[in-house]
């Protein structure tokens, strides 16, 4: 683990991103990952309560922004509400494929962290289940405060990877069926170790007064995910950062929003600029 916010540990975020990049330019990888993707994104509903919440909060006719946008499923689940909807995501294929599927919206592909979109343009910034996966997230949310107008929303999702009653194994993401497949194939050690994660070793990091719990001690990255490991994918295994809905929504209030709403067990983080 590394503070994405520490300068000794850049060099080893660099490296980190570029394996990533890497791993997802694999095309046996992509066409797995993108494959799952759809799985799961398929059935995103406004019935889900942080989407329900997220819906309700965005105004009808908001020029709306969604960073790491994917397949974009999010876009055709608000046309109903009128908005004007411009997708980013750095994978220049998946844009094209969006692209051709909803002609009538905007997409661009460029980083996170620094789109070429004009500063305080779009009511709404949105990020759905991608903070987690990126080595900086924190510039992810400066994006988002930079590119909204005052009085403007950022709304972020994730899975509540710190949150004491609702943590998983972060080495080995948020489904069980890698465990279930380790017994069904007697890897005994490698399913002990899971269990350790588990029972033991997060349960322990999040004690309140774990030392890399300090406040110089935030935006915390895993410098190995599973899939760099493995060279295989499922829900979050390349999932990076430690998701923290108390540190995010601090760092929007340091930049100058005000807190709307924090939802910690789903890890649904609202604020206003101010």
């Amino acid at each position: 683990m590394c503070s994405a916010l520490d300068p000794e540990a850049q060099p080893q975020l660099r490296e980190l991103s570029e394996r990533l990049r890497a791993f997802y330019n694999d095309s046996a990888v992509a066409a797995a990952y993108f494959a799952a993707a759809e799985q799961p994104n398929a059935i995103w509903t406004p019935k889900m309560t942080g989407h329900w919440r997220l819906k309700q909060t965005i105004p009808r006719g908001s020029r709306v922004v969604d960073l790491g946008c994917g397949t974009a499923h999010p876009c055709r689940n608000l046309e109903d509400r009128d908005v004007r909807y411009t997708g980013v995501d750095w994978s220049e294929p998946q844009i094209e494929h969006n692209r051709k599927r909803m002609a009538s919206h905007e997409f661009v592909a460029c980083s996170l962290y620094r789109t070429a979109l004009p500063a305080g343009s779009f009511d709404v910034a949105i990020s759905l289940y991608t903070i987690e996966h990126l080595c900086w997230p924190h510039l992810l949310l400066d994006e988002m405060f930079r590119l909204v107008r005052p009085g403007g929303l950022i709304a972020v999702l994730t899975p509540p990877f710190r949150q004491r009653a609702a943590i998983k194994s972060f080495d080995y993401g948020l489904t069980p069926r890698p465990f279930k497949d380790k017994i069904r194939t007697f890897r005994w050690l490698d399913a002990g170790l899971h269990l350790y994660q588990h029972r033991v070793a997060y349960p322990w990091f999040l004690r309140r007064n774990h030392p890399l719990n300090a406040p110089e001690h935030r935006f915390l990255i895993h410098l190995d995910p599973i899939c760099l490991r493995s060279r295989t994918w499922f829900p979050d295994a390349d999932a990076v950062y430690l998701t923290y809905g108390r540190e995010m929504m601090d760092r929007l209030v340091r930049l100058g929003a005000d807190e709307v709403e924090l939802r910690p067990f789903e890890c649904c983080v609202i604020g206003r600029r101010r």
